[in-house]
């Protein structure tokens, strides 16, 4: 069992995610004291206001939250999606503001970054320069939570901006672990741009919600990169996936469409407020997303 926090109430918005649901099973099995209460687009449409400010009944100064409901850009990136993103945080904005908290955690995204920008030593104060309504959305809910934060001295507010989360449990066809993992699995064909020898970082969800328990444990606040320090090519990831499947994957290779960056974590930070952590390895990140996979594919034949 994990030390007390010193909050009596959890509340997670977007419990039935990808990430929402893995912190709701964590948070009850590791705090069994802890009061949970999840939220997802069936009970709270967070676009709405009329919706989102009942809410309110559930914040108080013993709880805290953890925001990740969100559209993800894999499903969709433009101007209405960011409308979308921002207005969810605007109206728990609007919440906060009559019902403060003692804690909001909000998955921001290190898209605020900018995904095709080089740079392989990406810290908290590395410039920020989104280059998708995603990454704009996600930095304009910082500021827009942090502005409301400076005026509750009894509220912290800790912004989260991981790479990219893969694990058990991950539906979105994404470009990296777990979509090609996916793909692997129904042997559909995975498409490579360029070469695959660009780095990117992934974070594997355990770690993840690890994280947020021991950051949220040490009471800090601010900006915190959630990652590792160690990226990988995206060759690398479909040789691991290849042996982890132990079958030859069938691969397309496309031109790419955007110039080839590389990007990398310096996690200093994370590492002198977490002290030591042993990070999951891509290989046996990916070894048991697939053991969850191959699993919950027999439990439902």
């Amino acid at each position: 069992m994990q030390p007390a926090h010193t909050f009596r109430r959890l509340v997670i918005l977007g419990n039935t995610g990808f990430i929402g649901g893995h912190l709701e099973n964590y948070f009850r099995r590791t705090h069994p004291g802890l009061e949970i209460i999840g939220q997802s687009l069936e009970q709270v449409d967070l676009t709405q206001y009329e919706d989102a400010k009942r809410l309110a009944k559930n914040f108080d100064l013993e709880t805290a939250v953890i925001m990740c409901s969100a559209i993800k850009r894999q499903f969709s990136d433009n101007a209405e999606t960011f409308l979308q993103n921002v207005h969810m945080c605007v109206n728990l904005c609007r919440v906060l503001e009559n019902a403060p908290v003692q804690r909001l955690v909000f998955f921001s995204s290190a898209a605020v970054y900018g995904e095709d920008i080089h740079n392989t030593e990406i810290t908290e104060e590395t410039l920020i320069q989104p280059r998708s309504y995603y990454g704009l959305a996600k930095y304009t809910s910082e500021r827009l939570f942090t502005k409301i934060f400076e005026q509750k001295p009894q509220s912290s507010l800790l912004i989260l901006r991981p790479p990219l989360i893969y694990g058990p449990g991950d539906q979105g066809k994404t470009y990296g672990p777990a979509g090609f993992l996916k793909a692997a699995i129904n042997k559909e064909l995975i498409t490579l741009w360029g070469d695959g020898s660009e780095l990117r970082e992934f974070m594997f969800v355990e770690d993840v919600v690890k994280l947020i328990d021991q950051l949220m444990l040490k009471k800090h606040s601010g900006v915190v990169n959630v990652a590792s320090g160690q990226s990988y090519t995206f060759r690398q990831v479909l040789d691991i996936v290849a042996k982890a499947v132990g079958t030859e994957l069938k691969v397309s290779f496309k031109e790419r469409s955007k110039n080839k960056v590389d990007n990398a974590f310096n996690n200093g930070n994370l590492s002198k407020i977490i002290g030591d952590f042993k990070f999951t390895s891509l290989t046996e990140g990916i070894r048991k997303t697939l053991l969850a996979e191959t699993t919950l594919t027999e439990k439902t034949i």
